[in-house]
């Protein structure tokens, strides 16, 4: 029974190695992928910080933040981004909505961030479009502060929260 097991076990072998030197024989060894040297050319990168404004609870917000990321044959991005609320948005809310007791002075805070994708369209072009998307991550906080930036707070809520931030650019190549 050892024979027999010995026997299979080498024809195995034998049929793996000729396996190999026929692949090599016919030059075919190179491995195949979805992205290659031949369809995929990095073309450079880039760090990119950004100002948003945006309107947070009836305020004018301002998020400061930033791109960067890796350029693919002139048209396609991936890179990561993030962005933060800087200025505090503070507004008089009424918590339990019944009107006697007074208003308070509460803030919203918040940032997110995650996997910065863009597509160029007519990317050879003077003028031409993006088509900018970033998914990712967030959090949102819920507080009443008791002056400056950096002083305690009295946190009520805070959760996390899916972005999906789609958006387009027009841009000009110099």
């Amino acid at each position: 029974m050892k024979k027999f097991f010995t026997l299979v076990l080498l024809t195995l072998m034998v049929q793996v190695s000729f396996a190999q030197e026929n692949n090599e024989k016919n030059g075919n060894d190179d491995i195949q992928t979805i992205f290659s040297d031949k369809n995929l050319k990095f073309s450079g990168g880039f760090t990119a910080p950004e100002l948003k404004v945006g309107n947070i609870y009836d305020d004018n917000g301002i998020l400061f933040g930033g791109r960067m990321g890796a350029i693919f044959n002139d048209r396609f991005t991936v890179g990561l981004g993030g962005y933060g609320l800087t200025a505090k948005s503070s507004f008089n809310y009424d918590f339990d909505g019944d009107g006697p007791e007074p208003l308070r002075n509460v803030c919203i805070g918040m940032g997110y961030g995650g996997l910065a994708l863009e597509y160029a369209f007519f990317s050879k072009k003077a003028i031409h479009f993006t088509v900018p998307v970033l998914v990712g991550a967030g959090g949102f906080v819920f507080y009443e502060g008791t002056g400056d930036f950096w002083d305690e707070f009295y946190e009520y809520e805070s959760t996390a929260a899916f972005i999906l931030e789609p958006g387009i650019n027009l841009e000009l190549n110099l």
